[in-house]
């Protein structure tokens, strides 16, 4: 069960996200995505964290993907300066628990950022980057997926992406 939290953001997010009182959980398609990320950019607002993991499933195979290595994290916190911002990056890089791994700190900026409790204008533009990257790394992780579930041009129009969103 999702529980609802106050604030702007983590209502968008439960209403985005849950059903049935919050009894069961929605994962949103790339284009549903996108919708989510504007009305978050036009809240005006801020919160804790925000966590969206990307997965592909396949219903043709019964089989999905999670992509851990793509996780975009943005987390507002009282404060920090550069060289925390660049450890948290490496931190968020170097996961030991993954498969798959690529050490792109530009690629990790964007998808590990950090920003100010109540600096809308940060927290904007990082969600903003993070929808403009996602176009170039969803045909990278339709690749992945293409090679570890062993996809044919059979299987493909069955299978599609999602997202898990957290907020806090």
């Amino acid at each position: 069960m999702l529980n609802k939290q106050d604030g702007k953001i983590n209502e968008i997010v439960y209403h985005n996200t849950s059903y049935y009182n919050g009894k069961y959980r929605y994962f949103p398609t790339i284009t549903d995505l996108k919708c989510i990320l504007d009305e978050i950019i036009n809240a005006n607002s801020t919160t804790n964290y925000i966590r969206i993991t990307p997965f592909y499933i396949n219903e043709l195979l019964d089989m999905q993907i999670e992509f851990e290595e793509y996780i975009f994290f943005i987390e507002c916190r009282d404060w920090f300066d550069e060289k925390i911002q660049e450890e948290h990056i490496i931190d968020c890089l170097n996961v030991p628990d993954t498969s798959r791994v690529h050490n792109d700190f530009r690629l990790g900026s964007i998808l590990y950022p950090l920003c100010q409790k109540e600096d809308v204008r940060s927290f904007k533009i990082a969600l903003e980057q993070y929808k403009e990257k996602l176009r170039e790394i969803l045909p990278i992780m339709m690749e992945i997926a293409k090679k570890e579930m062993e996809l044919t041009d059979d299987h493909i129009p069955f299978g599609y992406f999602c997202f898990e969103i957290h907020s806090g």
